[in-house]
């Protein structure tokens, strides 16, 4: 089954911020989505980290660009998204529990 919801985090240098992101993430109510992490190269340990939540997010992909951009990162991720709809966040966020089961209220 596909995702219904893609989550694209784009980033670049936020080994210290990401993990608050994804964890959040994987204690969400509503199940049916993936994660997208967008790098573009950073050169501390995000990707590593991203990695490491493998097993709490099953459907966490992560993909990698030469460039450093915000836009650039933003576009990469949605070329690898397989959901119907795109939910962009900053990995200096963190989600409420609930907040997929919200937006999918809103969605309906």
């Amino acid at each position: 089954m596909e995702p219904k919801y893609s989550i694209i985090i784009p980033t670049f240098n936020e080994e210290k911020f990401l993990p608050l992101l994804l964890e959040s993430a994987a204690q969400q109510t509503y199940k049916n989505f993936e994660v997208i992490v967008s790098d573009g190269p950073s050169k501390d340990k995000t990707i590593e980290v991203a990695k490491s939540f493998q097993k709490k997010l099953p459907h966490l992909t992560t993909v990698t660009s030469k460039r450093a951009s915000l836009p650039h990162q933003r576009n990469n991720g949605a070329a690898a998204a397989r959901g119907a709809w795109y939910i962009f966040v900053d990995a200096d966020s963190v989600l409420l529990p609930y907040f997929l089961e919200r937006v999918d209220g809103f969605v309906e």
